[in-house]
């Protein structure tokens, strides 16, 4: 009799547990409807650990890039001294977004280079080819956010954002 009691009640627990894991993963996926700059985040199945966030400035930027909350211009342009969504970087007459910050701004092609190398080095300039033209031109693949997610160009993403960042801000 005590062992049906236990056991029903492990069958309750574990159901209870399962329960409570969808509800939480249902909030957590609701949350982010409708917010612009968690579009990529969405895309995970679910939330997990993530490694390559070790307290570096990297890491800060990489986080920001992933929720597109980078102070660029198009996200600032309400309290930036210009007052412009433009870039101001490369002057193309373009706004300042983090994909144009990453992949286009021509200030930043020698960083863009070194972090291009490395990404045709460990998916290969076909695939990369391909990747970049899907929606998100290949950005949650450099941000890991890809089903794909490959640590080496990551870390090579981190370097590029610190690189770029400080070229950015005059360093």
């Amino acid at each position: 009799m005590v062992d049906r009691v236990i056991r029903d009640c492990n069958k309750w627990k574990k159901e209870i547990e399962k329960l409570t894991k969808e509800y939480g993963l249902n909030k957590w996926k609701h949350s982010m409807n409708g917010k612009t700059t968690l579009t990529w985040y969405a895309s995970k199945n679910v939330p997990r650990f993530e490694v390559f966030y070790d307290g570096s400035f990297g890491s800060q930027l990489l986080f920001a890039v992933r929720c597109k909350a980078l102070s660029v211009n198009r996200r600032t342009w309400r309290w930036n001294e210009g007052n412009t969504r433009l870039c101001l970087q490369c002057n193309r007459g373009v706004e300042e977004t983090v994909e144009h910050l990453v992949l286009e701004c021509s200030k930043y092609e020698h960083e863009r280079e070194s972090l291009m190398d490395v990404v045709h080095e460990q998916c290969g300039e076909n695939k990369w080819n391909a990747r970049c033209v899907e929606e998100d031109s290949g950005m949650k693949y450099l941000v890991g956010l890809d089903e794909e997610c490959n640590m080496t160009v990551v870390d090579a993403m981190k370097d590029f954002l610190v690189y770029a960042w400080n070229k950015r801000q005059g360093g």
